[in-house]
């Protein structure tokens, strides 16, 4: 490809130079941008979610109640029954993304 003297002007090379830093600044920045708008939804979910739990607390005790009178345990293990269910379903989301990463 035949480049013309004008394009190798020390002037055209620093707007070059200047145009691809400045297109890596914009991704940065909106990258920034990004995670700033994913921590403030994450922590607007978090607050709905606590007010939820405050609101509905008689329902769900009530129901922790019912399931471990159902299973003939006790609500500490119903409890507990939930925490590892959680924990695995944590731990398959985190496999399955770690697997779609690579």
């Amino acid at each position: 490809m035949y480049v013309s003297k004008t394009e190798r002007t020390p002037e055209r090379m620093r707007l070059k130079r200047f145009m691809i830093s400045l297109a890596r600044f914009d991704n940065q920045r909106l990258i920034f941008h990004a995670a700033r708008q994913t921590l403030r939804k994450a922590e607007m979910a978090r607050l709905a979610i606590h007010e939820w739990l405050n609101q509905h607390d008689f329902e769900l005790e009530d129901w922790k109640t019912r399931r471990a009178f159902d299973l003939g345990i006790s609500v500490s293990e119903v409890e507990q029954q939930l925490l590892v269910e959680a924990q695995g379903q944590q731990k398959n989301k985190n496999e399955e993304e770690d697997a779609d990463s690579e």
